[in-house]
């Protein structure tokens, strides 16, 4: 009997101890890209998610302007996020300003 890798895969990766930090960095790379899609490359610069842990996506701002505007957008990038990855994962976002 063969069984698809997507059911394989997750129950590996779970076994080998390393499916929390695959997971945390699949959620950190869907943040970049969705605040890309969201806010176009230029301006999604200024904004770093870097890391995630038990629903919290903690990101760097580098500008006011950009701390200012991602309250505003905050939701919006979590449900973005979120339909991406196909699973409710992240429940906020932690902003911390940097460099200014």
């Amino acid at each position: 009997m063969f069984l698809p890798i997507r059911r394989i895969l997750p129950q590996a990766m779970q076994q080998a101890g390393i499916d929390s930090q695959v997971s945390a960095a699949r959620v950190v790379e869907e943040a970049r890209k969705s605040i890309i899609r969201l806010w176009g490359e230029e301006k999604a610069s200024f904004v770093e998610p870097v890391s995630f842990m038990n629903g919290s996506l903690n990101a760097l701002v580098r500008s006011a302007s950009a701390a200012h505007a991602m309250r505003t957008v905050q939701t919006q990038w979590v449900n973005e996020i979120n339909r991406a990855l196909g699973q409710q994962r992240v429940k906020e976002i932690r902003v911390r300003r940097e460099g200014f």
